[in-house]
This record gives structure tokens, C-alpha cells and sequence, in this order.
């Protein structure tokens, strides 16, 4: 009975392992587990294929030049980029993930590094450490940064501190970005359509951390 325990409890920890999620760290500071291929869409209707992912300093795109190394993408008429079975717009300067679109207006998805909560250190016995003594980011040596080879940071892929994330919601309605919250929504209706604004709500019992409920919210903000 002893051997028969033991097999399942190795089994089941097997299969947590099979099943971990990926967790970014300071040393392959990447929203992907890998770099995949994907496509860029410029503007002119244009467009260029490449191994790519999105560098959490800035949620910016990196792509592996035929060199081996890492860079960054500055292409200022860049409009869509595709990697896997994922788009995702520029907005803010930033990447985010297109969850869903209706006549032009759209709901983005940030995921995005919580830095300052890596500053936030604590000393013994759980005290805060004061200011003088919270970590600086540039302590963080952060990978992918100044043109890498891509296989020295594969090497170190496991080594560094993992990246705390957050999630943020936001709405593009007729080229106006604004986050996706009850107070940011309502401002953007104006008066107008406060109390259909209201009914709808009170419908749809909206929870602004659900991508369906989002979803909605997306199509009333489409209609006039």
C-alpha cells in the first residue's frame, strides 16, 4: 500500500510540473516563454515575419535578427503585430493584446511587469526597508537589454528573480484610449447617455476584471 501511495504522489507531482505556468524573471524579462513567429503589419500595407516577443520594460517588441541577437523594434508605422494566435496594438507607446474589436473601437489587454512592488523590499522580522535602502531598478540587470545574443540569455533563462504582473483593461473608442473602468466609461458617454448607461449596468452586472463582461461594455460603447 506504501508503494502504491508513493507512485501516485509521484505522478501527481509530475503532472504539476507538466502543467506549471510560466513566470518571467529579471534575467529573460519576456510576456512569452519562448520567441515565436509572427508578423508585422506597417503602415502602406506592408508587412515582415520574424521570431518575436514583447520585453516587459516597456512592453515593447523584440525580434531575433539573423545574427543571432536580440533588438528592438523602433519602426514608428508599425499598426498590428501577430505572434501565435495573438494580435496586438501599439497604444501608450505599448503593446497590448487585442481581446476584442467592433467598428473600429477595440478593448486591449496590458500585461505588464510590476516593478514597483519589486522595490518594495522587506527587512528583518518583515519591516519595510526605508528608501535610502529599496532596490533601484537599474539594480535589477534586467536581460534583453543592448542587442544580447540570443543564446547567452537562453543559458541564463532560469537564473534570475521573478517578475511580479498585473493585468489592465482598456477601451479605444473613436481613437480615444481610456481605461477600462466604471468612473473612466462613464466619463467618456457624458451625460447624454448616462441613465442608458445606467440600465445597462444593472442588466449586464458588469464586473470590470471579466473579459466577457468587458466584451459587452464594448459593443454599448459602439452603439450611437
Amino acid at each position: 500500500m506504501k508503494r502504491i501511495f508513493l507512485l501516485n504522489m509521484i505522478c501527481f507531482l509530475g503532472s504539476l510540473g507538466l502543467y506549471a505556468q510560466y513566470a518571467p524573471n529579471t534575467r529573460w524579462p519576456y510576456l512569452l516563454e519562448e520567441f515565436q513567429s509572427g508578423t508585422i503589419y506597417f503602415d502602406g500595407n506592408k508587412k515582415s515575419e520574424a521570431q518575436l516577443n514583447i520585453h516587459l520594460w516597456a512592453n515593447t517588441l523584440h525580434y531575433i535578427h539573423s545574427d543571432g541577437r536580440i533588438f528592438e523594434s523602433t519602426d514608428k508605422d508599425i499598426i498590428r503585430v501577430e505572434i501565435g494566435d495573438k494580435a496586438y496594438l501599439f497604444a501608450g507607446r505599448q503593446l497590448m493584446e487585442l481581446i476584442g474589436e467592433s467598428n473600429g473601437n477595440v478593448l486591449l489587454k496590458l500585461s505588464k511587469a510590476d516593478f514597483d512592488s519589486m522595490q518594495e523590499g522587506t527587512g528583518a522580522y518583515g519591516a519595510s526597508l526605508n528608501s535610502s535602502a529599496k532596490m533601484d531598478l537599474t539594480s535589477l540587470d534586467l536581460g534583453g537589454m543592448d542587442k544580447p545574443e540570443l543564446a547567452k540569455m537562453q543559458a541564463e533563462k532560469n537564473d534570475g528573480r521573478e517578475i511580479p504582473m498585473l493585468t489592465q483593461y482598456y477601451f479605444i473608442v473613436e481613437g480615444r484610449i481610456v481605461e477600462a473602468s466604471k468612473k473612466q466609461v462613464a466619463g467618456l458617454l457624458g451625460e447624454e447617455r448616462a441613465q442608458s448607461w445606467k440600465s445597462f449596468q444593472k442588466e449586464h452586472k458588469i464586473k470590470w476584471k471579466k473579459e466577457d463582461s468587458l466584451l459587452k461594455v464594448l459593443e454599448f460603447l459602439t452603439q450611437k
